[in-house]
């Protein structure tokens, strides 16, 4: 056998193998990203499940402030007037 076909089965080999490896190794980390996919779903829904949570609390807590201050208005209403203190005596 020549030196030259040596080379060129060493090479066709090395291809061989490393294109069998490459392949594998696709499929594998391909398989996983698969499998995280549910998990990851599950993960992003329950956050959006939350987010929509804390914004009705925030909501519903705004509700409440805003029949607070109409209560309060009622009761004393606002003026842009600021009451300050009697004058004093400044002669001591």
């Amino acid at each position: 056998m020549s030196t030259l076909s040596k080379v060129t089965l060493g090479t066709s080999i090395a291809f061989a193998v490393g294109s069998f490896v490459f392949i594998n190794y696709s499929q594998q980390t391909e398989r996983e990203s698969l499998r995280e996919g549910p998990i990851r779903d599950a993960k992003r829904l329950e956050q959006r499940f939350q987010n929509n949570r804390k914004l009705m609390r925030n909501d519903l807590e705004h509700q409440q402030q805003i029949k607070l201050k109409q209560q309060f208005e009622s009761v004393q209403p606002l003026t842009g007037e600021v009451i300050r203190g009697a004058p004093q005596d400044d002669d001591a």
